[in-house]
C-alpha cells in the first residue's frame, strides 16, 4: 500500500541558471520513498533535505529509499546533501537506500570515495526489499513524545 504525502518543486527563488527539480515523497507501508527529479544542486538541495527531515519527523519508517533516477545533473552541493542525509540516517539508527543513480552521479561518488558509505540498489523495489530484510534496532520515540515506561 502506498500512500502520497507531498510533491515540491522547486527551486524556492528561481535564476536564470537554476533548473528545474521537484521531490516527491511518499509512504510505501512502512518505508518513506523520496523521488528526486531534475537538478540537484545548490538551488535545490535545501528542498530536498528539508523535505526529507519533514518526512522522517512525520512518521516512524523503516527506513527511506531516496530514488535518484530522474536527476539530470548533480553537482557538489548535491552531493553534500546525500552526505548530510546519510549522517542523519544514521544518527536516527534509520536505513537510508539510494536507487536509480544516474550514471554520471555513480562516477561522482566513486571517484570522491563516497560510493562505499551508501547503500545503493539499481530499483525502488529492491531497495525498498532490501530495508525489510536488514535487522533494525528498536524505533526511538519521535522527538517530544517519552519512552513508555
Amino acid at each position: 500500500m502506498s500512500r502520497w504525502w507531498v510533491t515540491s518543486t522547486g527551486p524556492e527563488k528561481p535564476s536564470r541558471s537554476a533548473g528545474h527539480f521537484t521531490v516527491t515523497i511518499g509512504l510505501h507501508e512502512a518505508v518513506i520513498v523520496a523521488r528526486a527529479v531534475g537538478e540537484l544542486d545548490y538551488a535545490s538541495t535545501d528542498l530536498l533535505h528539508r523535505q526529507i527531515t519533514h518526512a522522517w519527523a512525520a512518521t516512524r519508517s523503516a527506513g527511506l529509499v531516496l530514488d535518484l533516477s530522474g536527476l539530470t545533473f548533480c553537482d557538489s552541493m548535491g552531493v553534500g546533501v546525500l552526505v548530510l542525509l546519510l549522517r542523519q540516517s544514521r544518527r536516527q539508527q534509520a536505513a537510508l537506500i539510494l536507487s536509480g543513480i544516474p550514471p554520471r552521479l555513480e562516477r561522482l561518488l566513486t571517484v570522491t570515495g563516497l560510493r562505499t558509505a551508501f547503500h545503493v540498489e539499481a530499483s525502488v523495489e529492491e531497495a525498498i526489499q532490501a530495508i525489510r530484510a536488514a535487522p533494525r534496532p528498536p524505533a526511538a520515540p519521535p522527538p517530544g513524545e517519552s519512552e513508555p515506561g
